[in-house]
């Protein structure tokens, strides 16, 4: 895992991008390159996990054709595209994955990327015609920020070495799209100037010419995938496409550790892992003393079972503090989420690890939501006259929450609007104007059960879980993989009928049913708890004065009054606003305060 950047100018020469801001998404050595002309920079900080040797250092040249690229991410199919390219008469120096991209771009062009299996962010300037090749993975996994202004093309792993280069400055309307999603949608970043490259997209960007970016994934429909056979059948093709899966992923020159917080997702992964290293795993969890978001036992039992080296976060109030400072200042974009995240990753990396497996991803291919249940519901519901809706819910609670229920029967639109963190009334009563629902092209999906999956993946998935995921380890220069989402795994079960993915009695029935001899009983026969923290008890407690600062912190920089952010805090204290609406506000300040230093300093 590293991270790159990189400079394209349409005029003049090349002014490089600071690399000691990512200095933390690399800390084993740094490079730069520049082109013969000066109109091309590119610059790569690296944590070196495959060919931990100088032949794997980059950025990287193709002997063959001068072609140069920087890369951020894993190849886990690497090995097998090795053979099919020396089958073609490409030879190698070294074995990192690197050096194979190289090789598959000399050999296939942009026809390589569906080959590719991994998580991915690079670009290559080709040596014959000037221009910049950039490519992402299909889900995001690893974040590619990029700004074309009149002069020049930018491109960074974190969004703040391009924020800090061009000044740029957040908007009300994009700081607005933040409360109401809690975390910086894709479709409106915090910076308007600064655009995300699409994923499972590739980008060609040249001095004299601009292109748009090209999508290579998913595909316009998925097939049914349904094996023949029946039940056991299916069951089997499940098992066999996670076992690949998790083999793939624990590709590396370095030790590899799991995330184990004691749920299914996170013990299938960890049984999986452990089978296929054959020696002793290194699992980490987060304990707490409130029962209510304990899981550690559960933990144990999985860690117990398969011998791993079992290593229990639990924090002190000082050390509570400390963490959740840490955490939000090291965000390169604000989010509600990412702390516990961040909790886990830290102790991961004081141990010396620089990979770790996570079971993020298993719930929006199986169902673990609420969502798959709910939002079949309210595509019905969405149907009713607004009017009538607020006459039938007066005098309930939630009626405010329904007043901007799209007026629409797909349920992929309506998990979008289940998953707002700030809905139109709040907005409003903040003095902000509300933002509609992005509604996006989609592949043709067979029923509800796939669009509300789609939905999952392609929005909270991929704005929150992913890049805190990201933001968050690499804070501590921690790569952190996801196996679920190996995109053949994903393609099989998103072309599964739902009655093959769903059971009224099992949470995730066919995940269990695929993996029930691996894991204990009590993981999967007790009810689902996510993987969260007492933050009601912490912003009460321990926070408090960081919780006041963040608030004051938005009043400097004119976002709230004063008036507003203390109703705000008493409607927390009062049990009468969610601690994550609070807790937005509370990132934000300290994000834009941050911000308004380094901005300062520079």
């Amino acid at each position: 895992m590293c991270g790159i950047a990189g400079v394209l100018s349409f005029q003049n020469e090349a002014q490089p991008l600071d690399l000691a801001l990512l200095s933390h998404r690399g800390p084993d050595s740094r490079g730069t390159w520049q082109s013969a002309d000066r109109r091309c920079w590119l610059g790569h900080t690296r944590l070196a996990i495959l060919d931990l040797s100088p032949a794997g250092a980059q950025p990287m040249t193709d002997p063959a054709t001068g072609n140069v690229i920087v890369f951020n991410g894993e190849i886990y199919n690497h090995l097998a595209l090795r053979r099919d390219l020396a089958a073609l008469g490409a030879t190698f120096s070294g074995t990192s994955d690197t050096e194979t991209l190289l090789a598959a771009y000399r050999h296939w062009g942009e026809g390589m990327l569906p080959k590719l299996k991994g998580m991915f962010a690079f670009a290559i300037h080709d040596q014959a015609d000037g221009s910049l090749w950039l490519a992402r993975d299909r889900f995001g996994i690893k974040p590619f920020y990029c700004r074309r202004g009149s002069d020049a093309f930018v491109f960074a792993s974190e969004i703040r070495s391009i924020a800090l280069q061009g000044r740029l400055r957040s908007t009300r309307d994009s700081l607005t799209a933040y409360l109401q999603w809690g975390c910086c949608p894709h479709s409106t970043l915090l910076y308007p100037d600064v655009f995300e490259l699409p994923v499972g997209a590739h980008l060609r960007v040249g001095v004299e010419r601009e292109t748009k970016p090209v999508p290579y994934w998913p595909p316009v429909r998925f097939p049914n995938t349904a094996p023949p056979g029946g039940r056991p059948a299916l069951v089997r093709r499940t098992r066999e496409l996670l076992e690949t899966a998790v083999h793939q992923h624990i590709l590396s020159d370095v030790p590899v550790a799991c995330f184990l917080s004691g749920g299914i997702d996170s013990s299938v992964i960890t049984a999986l892992a452990a089978r296929e290293l054959h020696r002793e795993l290194h699992t980490f969890s987060v304990g707490f003393e409130d029962a209510a978001y304990d899981e550690s036992q559960y933990a144990r039992c999985v860690a117990n079972r398969y011998h791993t080296d079992h290593t229990e976060i639990r924090l002190s109030s000082e050390e509570v503090i400390e963490t959740v400072k840490e955490a939000v200042m090291k965000m390169d974009l604000p989010s509600i989420d990412g702390v516990n995240t961040y909790i886990v990753a830290q102790q991961v990396a004081k141990k010396g690890f620089k990979v770790a497996l996570a079971g993020v991803g298993g719930d929006e291919l199986f169902g673990g939501y609420p969502q798959f249940l709910a939002a079949p519901r309210l595509k019905y519901l969405a149907l009713v006259p607004q009017p009538l809706l607020d006459l039938a819910l007066r005098l309930k609670k939630g009626r405010h929450f329904l007043t901007d229920l799209p007026g629409s029967v797909d349920a992929g639109l309506c998990d979008q609007w289940s998953r707002r963190s700030w809905h139109s009334a709040l907005l409003q009563t903040a003095g902000l104007s509300p933002r509609a629902i992005p509604i996006e092209l989609r592949p043709e999906l067979h029923d509800d059960f796939a669009r509300i999956s789609w939905s999952e993946l392609s929005h909270y998935l991929r704005d929150m879980l992913l890049r805190d995921s990201d933001q968050m380890s690499m804070g501590v220069s921690l790569e952190v993989r996801v196996p679920f989402l190996d995109h053949e795994l994903v393609e099989f079960l998103l072309g599964l009928p739902a009655a093959m993915k769903e059971q009224p009695d099992q949470i995730k029935s066919l995940l269990v049913e695929a993996t029930a001899d691996l894991l204990p009983t009590e993981i999967y026969q007790r009810k689902k708890m996510g993987f969260e923290l007492p933050m009601p008890r912490w912003m009460r407690g321990p926070l408090e004065t960081f919780v006041r600062d963040g608030l004051q912190h938005t009043v400097e920089q004119g976002l709230f009054t004063t008036h507003q952010t203390e109703d705000f805090r008493q409607l927390f204290l009062g049990n009468k606003l969610h601690w994550t609406k609070l807790w937005g506000i509370v990132v934000l300040g300290w994000y834009l305060h941050k911000q308004a230093l380094q901005v300062k300093s520079n």
